[in-house]
């Protein structure tokens, strides 16, 4: 029932999210084995309400999360995210080293300049679906 739900909500993305708007999303291209991977993006709220993003689907992975980057006992570590808020006229980057959509158990490898499809589902039950581009990390990336 819920994935026909998200089926039925993906359909009229289009007309919704003329206020939220998702770009430079890229998913990071790792050496082939490399079970898992990150998506990252800029997502600004044009709207005149806040956007909860609670959570994110895509469907050639086993299972994607919000997850943070955050100093622990001054140890960085990864911490899945409950709820991101965007503020009316705010913009949040999900990038290295901060937020970023963590992708769990890919279904087939990735390769370069491949589009794909992430679903942000907000705390309305609605989905922001970004398409992605996979590519290399840069090489300034890592820090």
């Amino acid at each position: 029932m819920l994935r026909l739900f998200v089926l039925l909500c993906s359909l009229v993305t289009g007309v919704l999210y003329a206020d939220v708007k998702v770009t430079d999303a890229t998913v990071r291209l790792l050496p082939p084995g490399v079970p898992n991977t990150a998506a990252y993006f800029s997502i600004q709220n044009h709207s005149d309400k806040r956007q909860v993003l609670i959570g994110a689907f895509a469907d050639f992975v086993a299972k994607a999360e919000i997850h943070n980057h955050v100093m622990v006992n001054d140890m960085m570590s990864m911490q899945q995210q409950s709820e991101v808020v965007i503020q009316p006229g705010e913009s949040v980057h999900f990038s290295p080293g901060g937020l970023h959509i963590m992708l769990f158990g890919l279904k087939k490898p990735l390769t370069e300049g491949q589009s794909v499809t992430i679903s942000l589902q907000t705390k309305e039950g609605k989905s922001i679906v970004i398409t992605a581009n996979v590519a290399r990390p840069s090489a300034h990336s890592h820090h």
